[in-house]
């Protein structure tokens, strides 16, 4: 079950109309996102690479920077550790892009998922000790690798940390002032750093690494517009990675997805070709949803250093044949992500563990890197706590992913006993346990677990009701100004009653989406898609109307049958035509 919720915040929606030369519907969309006043709205609309803060604000910019440049002219050897992830392959291929454009020699290496874990580690820094390494620096990772650190300087080795991640932390004698534990590194940069004057907290590694660029060709005198050239690849970072999409993430995104859509990489000009996006003006869901995952499904089921690979390639043959690759790897990870959630549902129903609050799934058979994904699809579509867990070297392996009312860090840490490792936050979490204690775990968990029917009501955020007649390609194309969206910016949505529907027929190869016709509130048709959940919505309109009336819509009859909606505008073009419709998000 969903609860809708229409926002209604006030404020001088037809003054800020002119002022921004906006319809006030957009005004209101940037009131329900938090903007107060004209001037960030502007910024929002408008937003400038000129805006975003110095990067020497973030603690340890300037002495990274001299370590790293007194290790290029002095001809050092130097390595750049990433992780498994997008965004650690971006960051990668960023830090090794620059340090070789200064004149530095440096290879790269990423930590393998499944035998190396996350992050960098005392045998890493060992071997690249033994190739001669004499800086390490990391990206993406790093700022709880102590133990790493640790064994690097006592084999006399210089090491720069590069993060976005928290920093670990000891409480103080009060129990509850948090003391920060840096790995004594020679320079540490991370914006979580309580002693950064970094105003903006919230960026991924990439942009971390891209701000590290910027600073070093500084150092060397080379053209800041060879560091904006990198932003593209801190913009995919900072969509993959999930982080939210306001302050100046925005304006990264927003100007990277810009050079994107005419990229020069031979890497990524593949890769677009190779999912069919080539000349078309790229968007998050294309990043988000197309192009990352074919680079994660390197680092779910191979290595990741075929992604840094691909973007470093310069053969733009060679680039499409190792696209192709990493699009078949993805194809694989989607059909075997695809059977591990068959094979949760099948669980589910043949347990009796439908009725759980906190839902602890095992499943033996799976690869353990696709848990996180399928534990993410199960609670998005029972909105309930998931865990999934597989079996793993020495016991077994799980991810977690969580519903807002439900802090899974704070539940887990209440029966740590059972694991013997786990760590994430409220919203998401990595377990390790033996396989006997699995179902200890389902039992304590819901046990303890205090939800009630009201926190497992999904609560959808509607912008405000508005009728199909208000609809105008003008308006659709005004709303495209707040893109990109994501984390922190979602689609704007909008809400209708009692909409009356004229037609129906069915789409897709199994007949597996529906078009509707409906009726405006003027008398005139408007297109309507529904992609999601079309079998429901079939039964819900049979079990309310009937199955009679219902049928009588596939032969043009318009027998009484309406639905209240959620939808978002949209431009139909086909053969050079543009039309209204509107695409379905929820219904009931």
């Amino acid at each position: 079950m969903s609860k809708w919720i229409i926002q209604r915040k006030g404020a001088d929606y037809k003054g800020l109309s002119e002022k921004l030369k906006v319809d006030q519907v957009i005004v209101r969309l940037m009131v329900n996102r938090g903007m107060e006043n004209y001037e960030e709205m502007e910024e929002f609309l408008r937003p400038s690479l000129e805006r975003i803060p110095d990067p020497h604000l973030l603690k340890d910019m300037d002495k990274a920077c001299s370590l790293l440049r007194d290790a290029i002219n002095e001809g050092k050897k130097i390595r750049v550790v990433g992780d498994y992830d997008v965004d650690g392959i971006m960051s990668t291929y960023i830090l090794v892009t620059a340090i070789k454009r200064a004149g530095g020699k440096v290879d790269f290496a990423l930590p393998h998922r499944i035998t190396d874990g996350y992050g960098i580690n005392p045998d890493m820094v060992q071997a690249a000790k033994d190739a001669g390494v004499d800086l390490i620096i990391t990206c993406d990772n790093g700022i709880a690798a102590s133990p790493a650190v640790d064994v690097a300087k006592e084999l006399g080795m210089t090491f720069v940390v590069t993060d976005h991640h928290d920093v670990p932390f000891d409480l103080a004698d009060d129990g509850v002032t948090k003391i920060q534990k840096l790995p004594k590194a020679d320079a540490v940069v991370d914006p979580k750093r309580d002693d950064s004057d970094y105003p903006f907290k919230e960026i991924c590694g990439a942009q971390v690494a891209w701000k590290l660029t910027y600073c070093l060709y500084e150092l060397f005198g080379i053209d800041k517009s060879e560091a904006d050239a990198l932003l593209q690849f801190a913009s995919i970072a900072t969509v993959c990675d999930v982080m939210p999409l306001d302050g100046e993430n925005r304006a990264t995104v927003y100007h990277g997805l810009k050079a994107l859509s005419a990229t020069t990489n031979p890497g990524l000009r593949a890769l677009i070709a190779r999912t069919n996006l080539a000349g078309k003006d790229l968007n998050c869901y294309n990043i988000g949803f197309v192009i990352g995952p074919c680079f994660n499904a390197s680092g779910r089921l191979d290595t990741a250093q075929a992604g840094v690979d691909l973007l470093m390639e310069e053969d733009y043959d060679q680039a499409l044949a190792m696209a192709n690759e990493l699009v078949e790897l993805n194809a694989q990870r989607k059909a075997m992500t695809e059977k591990g959630i068959e094979m949760a549902k099948e669980i589910m129903e043949n347990s009796g563990m439908a009725a759980d609050r906190v839902l602890v799934i095992y499943i033996p058979s799976l690869h353990e890197s696709l848990a996180g994904i399928v534990a993410g699809r199960i609670k998005e579509e029972y909105y309930r706590p998931t865990f999934v867990i597989t079996d793993s070297e020495g016991g077994a392996k799980g991810s977690g992913r969580s519903i807002p009312s439900y802090n899974m860090f704070e539940k887990l840490s209440q029966v740590k006993d059972i694991f013997t490792k786990f760590g994430g936050h409220p919203m998401a979490a990595g377990i390790s346990l033996p396989k006997e204690k699995i179902d200890e775990l389902r039992i304590r968990l819901n046990e303890n677990c205090n939800l009630t029917d009201e926190d497992l009501e999904e609560e959808i955020l509607i912008d405000c009701d508005m009728p199909l007649d208000y609809i105008t390609e003008d308006l659709v194309d005004s709303i495209s100004l707040l893109e990109p969206y994501g984390t922190g910016n979602s689609r704007p949505v909008f809400a209708l009653k009692d909409v009356r529907i004229k037609r129906a027929s069915y789409m897709g190869k199994e007949s597996q989406f529906l078009r509707l016709s409906l009726l405006t509130e003027s008398g005139k048709s408007m297109t309507g898609l529904l992609f999601r959940k079309a079998k429901d919505f079939e039964d819900l309109m049979v079990d309310r109307f009937g199955k009679t009336a219902w049928e009588g819509l596939f032969s043009g009859r318009d027998t009484g049958i309406s639905a209240n909606i959620i939808y978002q505008p949209s431009i139909n073009e086909f053969r050079g035509k543009r039309s209204l419709q509107i695409i379905i998000d929820n219904f009931c």
